[in-house]
């Protein structure tokens, strides 16, 4: 079944940029030249850049400043998520869906993890933008996986991953993880992908503390954005919700302030 579900392969420009990252001592330039190279890309990483979800002093008005001004993992970060948009294919309103989704999840994310210095910003980043990526997988392959979807996400027992395997014999969390490991993001990112609807990792010792704070932190940005559409609850965060306060070394009055705050950034706009 996983064999029948392509993942679109890594782009060339996002092979660069990671062979350019691995060097010992990167050129920032080259990198900036390497992006450079895409105008496409070029302006979508420039309105990124400049945009809240970075919270810049002042505007990049190139690819090479901006590098200076994010750093270049974060830039490479950006073009790899930029990357998959160019790529994905299928319905153009589960797309639209995703992006907005994990535009919203990758801002509050890094926002949250730049203040509370729980796990790295690089980490949150890339994990809010690929999270749920396998969700446009199995929608291109699975007619009926919508319905799939509507059914997890309303499902107060059974897990998210267990209704999408009972019913297509595979589920988004692998197929993301599949890709991430495709794309050569880091491991900790591919695990945390693949275990994020399985909050018993919260209880596991063996689960890296990194990989359950995203987790925590990607439950924090899902409330967030279910409260901005106006969905004051989620099952996920009935699920899981318990467990964030603790992994994120945080008091219940502090998880929802933030949650408050994230909401409030929403509405004044991070695009």
């Amino acid at each position: 079944m996983i064999k029948g579900i392509p993942i679109p392969p890594m782009p060339a420009v996002v092979q660069h940029m990671q062979t350019e990252l691995g060097k010992a001592e990167p050129d920032i330039r080259n990198a900036a030249y390497i992006v450079s190279q895409d105008i496409g890309l070029t302006v979508a990483v420039l309105k990124m850049v400049n945009s809240p979800l970075f919270g810049l002093r002042r505007k990049a008005e190139s690819v090479e400043e901006a590098v200076g001004l994010i750093g270049l993992r974060q830039l490479s970060n950006l073009v790899t998520a930029l990357s998959v948009r160019s790529l994905l294919k299928g319905d153009t309103q589960t797309l639209g869906r995703f992006f907005d989704t994990s535009a919203k999840r990758s801002y509050a994310m890094t926002r949250m993890a730049k203040a509370t210095k729980t796990v790295d910003v690089g980490l949150a980043q890339m994990f809010g933008l690929f999270c749920d990526v396998g969700i446009t997988l199995l929608s291109s392959r699975f007619p009926n996986y919508l319905q799939t979807l509507k059914v997890a996400n309303i499902d107060p027992e059974r897990s998210f991953t267990q209704i999408e395997q009972d019913a297509h014999n595979t589920d988004h969390a692998l197929m993301g993880a599949m890709m991430a490991k495709s794309w050569q993001l880091p491991d900790t990112v591919a695990l945390a992908i693949r275990l994020h609807h399985d909050y018993a990792v919260f209880l596991d010792p063996k689960v890296p503390r990194d990989v359950s704070r995203l987790i925590a932190l990607g439950l924090v940005a899902e409330v967030a954005i279910q409260r901005f559409a106006r969905l004051h609850s989620t099952v996920e965060w009935v699920k899981g919700g318990d467990y964030v306060a603790g992994a994120l070394v945080l008091s219940p009055d502090e998880v929802e302030e933030w949650i408050e705050q994230i909401v409030e950034d929403f509405a004044v706009g991070i695009d």
